[in-house]
Order: C-alpha cells, then structure tokens, then sequence
C-alpha cells in the first residue's frame, strides 16, 4: 500500500480529533469567563482557537515529515533538488546531442582503438624512459589533432584515465617494470571530432613468442584446385595461424585492440608456393613458419614451407 494511502485519511482524523479538543477547551474557557493573561474572555477563547489551528499544522507537519522522506527532501532540501534536477536535464540533453552525433557517424576514435604504441626498454636509466614516455605521448597527440581531436577547457588534447593518474606515474610505471616493454595509449569511449581524446594506458612484457622456423599451422591443399584457388587457400591458412596468435601478438597499429593480428607475407615466397602447389598436381602439406623472431609487439612475419 502506498504512504499516502494511508496518510491522508489518519492526518484527517487526527485534525478532527484536535479540532473537536480545540472547541471543547474554547467553549469551556467561554462558559466559565476564564482569562489568559488578563484578556476578555472573548479574545482568550479566540487566542485557543487560533493556537488550536496551529497546533493541527504544527502535527500534520510532523505526522508527514517522521512517516515520508520525500516530504522531507521537500521541505528542507527542494532548492537544492531542483538545482540538481535542472543539472541533470542539462546533462541528458548534451548526451542526447552527442549520441545523435555519433549515429552521424562523425567519429575520429572508437572505444578501443590503439592511438600510438611503442616499445620502451625500462632498463634504461631513468631519463631516457621519461622521455620515451613523453615522446610517445607527444606523437599521440599529434596524430589525435591529425584526426580531427580539440582540446579541452585546459588545453589538453589526451586526457589520461582514471583521471587521478598523472604522466609521471605513468612513467615510473615503466621505470618499475625494467625490461622491454609494450607501452601503448588507447581511445576509451568513441570521441566525436572536436572534442579531446579519454585514453588509457597498456603495458606489457615484449616477449617473443614464436621463435624463427617455428611452425604456427599446417594444412593440405589440392594441387588439382588450380592456381587461383591454390592462392586463396594459402591466405586462408595464413589467416588461420593469424587467429592463433590473437592475444599473444598485437594487431596492426591503430587498430581495434581485440582484433587479431595480421600475417605478413612475402609476396614472391607466396607465388613460389602457389607454383610449386599447382604443378605437384596433388595433395601438398604447406606449413605456415614465422619468417623470424616474433615478438609481442609484431609484426607477424610468416612464410610458406613445403616438403621437398
């Protein structure tokens, strides 16, 4: 049941209740001629009837403000509520603009998307990484402003999230981790051209992760295709080991973050194998192989190996 279901008929009562008092005090204070404070009689019973009024204000007031909050936030707090509700409706109609902006498409980074990496060795002394560190922040900058990014109210064009983490914490991050490290900033929401760039940062080990020789995939393909649909088959297997290596080597630069990264390969390795394929005029085992060490931070460099 709802409060004011139940409210509204007991403050009825209770204001009877009191009237029904008031009268009964004011007509005995009439038939006995008492006074208050040296009053007529009269004016004393109309002083008790006015304090009577008061008194059915003073408990509706109190019944309504001990059994609602709301009543409450209303009486004492209305001034600042409203403040906060025309705060809030301003807030709605900004988003409002800025989601029918991006229906527009007019978007220079989507949520995710890497806007500059490099690779830091935090072994080096302190110095050098700092100002590795800024360099790649100074790049990002540069390329955001290329791609159409403002500044903010305070002139910056990346603003570094959570916004309590500074560049030079972000520093000694590096410092700290001494060894290679991958160290990229990428776009935290979708952001409109004109306006500044959220980023955040990532950091992780370089590592290699396939040494050079080291078989990523293997598959048969039909000499008998033809060459056409020989070629295509070995950039499927190529895309294959692509997907495998997903998490452990970093898509092309610029890129969404999650996506896979992209086999590197040779053209003439690829038409050589297309050629040796075609005229084998059979069922030939091809092996994707890493062309050479490969790292966290790429490129993934493949090539074609057939048996001899």
């Amino acid at each position: 049941m709802e409060l004011g279901a139940l409210l509204i008929p007991v403050l009825i009562v209770l204001s009877g209740a009191i009237a029904i008092v008031g009268n009964a005090v004011g007509r005995n204070i009439g038939r006995r001629r008492l006074s208050l404070l040296g009053m007529r009689p009269r004016y004393t019973a109309q002083v008790f009837t006015v304090l009577t009024g008061m008194l059915i204000t003073v408990t509706t007031l109190l019944v309504v403000l001990a059994l609602s909050q709301e009543a409450r936030v209303a009486l004492f707090r209305l001034n600042e509520v409203l403040r906060e509700t025309r705060r809030l409706e301003g807030e709605i109609r900004k988003q409002e603009d800025r989601l029918r902006q991006l229906a527009l498409g007019d978007i220079a980074y989507l949520t995710n998307q890497e806007v500059v990496r490099d690779v830091i060795d935090g072994a080096q002394p302190t110095r050098i990484v700092r100002e590795r560190v800024l360099a790649v922040v100074e790049r990002a900058t540069e390329l955001a402003r290329e791609n159409g990014i403002g500044p903010d109210s305070a002139g910056n064009t990346l603003q570094l999230t959570p916004p309590n983490l500074s560049w030079d914490a972000v520093v000694n991050l590096v410092d700290q981790r001494d060894t290679s490290t991958v160290f990229r900033l990428v776009a935290s929401q979708n952001t409109l051209r004109g306006e500044p760039l959220p980023v955040f940062v990532q950091m992780f080990d370089n590592q290699r992760v396939y040494a050079r020789g080291a078989v990523l995939v293997s598959a048969r393909i039909d000499g008998r295709e033809g060459r056409e649909k020989v070629g295509h088959e070995l950039l499927r297997v190529a895309d294959q080991a692509a997907r495998l290596a997903r998490g452990q080597v970093l898509p092309p630069p610029g890129t969404i973050v999650t996506t896979p990264p992209n086999a590197f390969i040779d053209v003439d390795n690829h038409r050589s194998a297309v050629t040796r394929i075609a005229q084998a005029r059979g069922i030939v085992v091809v092996q994707v192989v890493a062309s050479e060490d490969i790292f966290t931070s790429g490129p993934l460099a493949v090539s074609f190996v057939l048996p001899r």
